[in-house]
């Protein structure tokens, strides 16, 4: 007798990740010199967005990103070989996929830096990420890339 494959996550709230799928070059906004390259994969039936990052210079990274039906959050784990981990929660809203950085403060550091990461589709074929930290009270970008699709890669 053959066992049936679980249906996998198939509601709309697990697709909501699906426009970062793909193979990726990585520029600093507004720029075109590449600085790495990212290969975003859907695993376990959809339940899961897995990130591989590999920039030219620095550390090499891996995310795991899902939606949590109990809590209705989108969740992402990063770990690198910088050693240390990070992880995130957030939602998608109004095209934009939000998650605030739940991180421990840094070794020596009087207290944690309220930080969260964007994603966004700009079209099919480009993707636009940034990252911000609350400083006075303000919201200051401390990244900004570019994502654009690999010619031939979906």
């Amino acid at each position: 007798m053959q066992a049936n494959r679980p249906a996998g996550c198939t509601a709309a709230e697990n697709r909501q990740f699906d426009f970062w799928l793909g193979e990726w070059d990585v520029s600093p906004t507004g720029q075109t010199f590449v600085i790495a390259e990212n290969t975003i994969t859907a695993l376990a039936q959809g339940c899961i967005v897995m990130e591989n990052w590999r920039p030219f210079q620095g550390a090499h990274g891996y995310s795991i990103s899902a939606y949590d039906q109990n809590d209705h959050k989108w969740h992402q784990e990063y770990a690198g070989a910088g050693g240390r981990r990070t992880h995130m929660r957030g939602d998608f809203a109004d095209g934009l996929m939000r998650m605030d950085i739940e991180a421990l403060p840094t070794p020596g550091a009087r207290a944690s830096v309220r930080s969260r990461m964007s994603y966004e589709q700009i079209d099919a074929n480009t993707v636009r990420q940034w990252g911000e930290a609350l400083r006075d009270g303000q919201w200051q970008v401390t990244f900004d890339l570019t994502y654009r699709r690999r010619p031939g890669m979906r």
